[in-house]
C-alpha cells in the first residue's frame, strides 16, 4: 500500500513539472532546460532580427533616393555642344577647379563676342560714309581724305583716336596675316603704308576714300590699281 502511494506522488509531481513548464530531472540525476523557455528565446531572437533587417532596408531606400534626387547639371564646351550624358555630372561632385575653368572658358568667349560687336559696328558706321566727297585733309563728318575716314570711323565707334596720317596708323597697327584679317582690321598701300589705307570688311573687300574727285566707296583689295601696290594689313582691335 505504502509503495503504491509513493508511485502515484512521482507521477503527479511528473505531470505538473510538464504542465507548468518546470525542468525535470533525468535518470542520470541531470536538470533538463524548459522546452518552453527556449522557444520564447528563439521568437524573441528571430522578432529582433526582423527589426535590424527592416532599418537597414529603410536606410538604404532612403539614401538611394537622395541621390536620384539631387539635381544634375549638363556642361557644354565652348568649341561644340555635349553629346547626351557626356558633360553631365552631379552637381554634389562638381570640383572647385572644373567650376574656375568652365568660368574661364565662358570670359574669354564673352570677351570674343564683345570685339565681334564692335567689329561688326565699325564696318556698318563706315558704309554710311560711301558716298561722301574725298577731301584733302578731312576727317568727317561730310568729308574724308583715307586716313581721316579710318580715325572717323574709329573715333565713333571705338572712343580710340588715331593718327590722321596713313603711315602713322601702319606703324602703330599691330601686323598680321591677309589671311588672318576680320572685317574692322585695316589696309595698307605704298612705300609701307604711306600713302593709303582702307577699312577691311570682308571677302577681299575694302571701304576707302580713293583720291581727289572721287567719293568714299567699297573697293577690291587684289586685282585693282591699289592692289598692285598692296603693302599689308593691320589691326587695332584685339583678335
Amino acid at each position: 500500500m505504502f509503495r503504491k502511494t509513493k508511485s502515484f506522488n512521482n507521477a503527479s509531481n511528473g505531470i505538473g513539472n510538464s504542465a507548468i513548464g518546470n525542468g525535470g530531472t533525468n535518470n542520470d540525476g541531470t536538470n533538463t532546460e524548459p522546452a518552453s523557455l527556449s522557444s520564447e528565446l528563439v521568437s524573441h531572437l528571430a522578432m529582433l532580427m526582423a527589426i535590424v533587417m527592416g532599418a537597414m532596408g529603410l536606410v538604404t531606400l532612403t539614401s538611394t533616393a537622395a541621390h536620384a534626387a539631387a539635381p544634375t547639371t549638363y556642361i557644354q564646351s565652348a568649341d561644340r555642344a555635349a553629346a547626351p550624358g557626356e558633360f553631365a555630372v552631379r552637381s554634389i561632385a562638381a570640383t572647385k577647379n572644373e567650376t574656375k575653368r568652365l568660368h574661364k572658358i565662358n570670359r574669354v568667349a564673352g570677351k570674343k563676342a564683345e570685339v565681334r560687336i564692335v567689329r561688326n559696328k565699325l564696318v556698318s558706321f563706315a558704309r554710311k560714309q560711301i558716298g561722301d566727297p574725298y577731301r584733302a585733309g578731312h576727317s568727317g563728318p561730310d568729308a574724308f581724305d583715307c586716313s581721316g575716314l579710318v580715325r572717323y570711323v574709329y573715333k565713333q565707334i571705338t572712343g580710340k583716336s588715331l593718327p590722321h596720317y596713313s603711315k602713322a596708323q601702319y606703324k602703330q597697327a599691330r601686323k598680321i596675316k591677309k589671311s588672318k584679317a576680320q572685317p574692322g582690321d585695316l589696309v595698307f598701300f605704298f612705300q609701307g603704308g604711306a600713302h593709303h589705307v582702307g577699312i577691311y570688311i570682308g571677302k577681299g573687300k575694302m571701304i576707302d576714300a580713293p583720291n581727289a574727285g572721287k567719293h568714299v566707296r567699297v573697293s577690291p583689295i587684289t586685282g585693282s590699281w591699289w592692289g598692285r601696290s598692296y603693302t599689308g594689313m593691320g589691326r587695332m582691335l584685339p583678335a
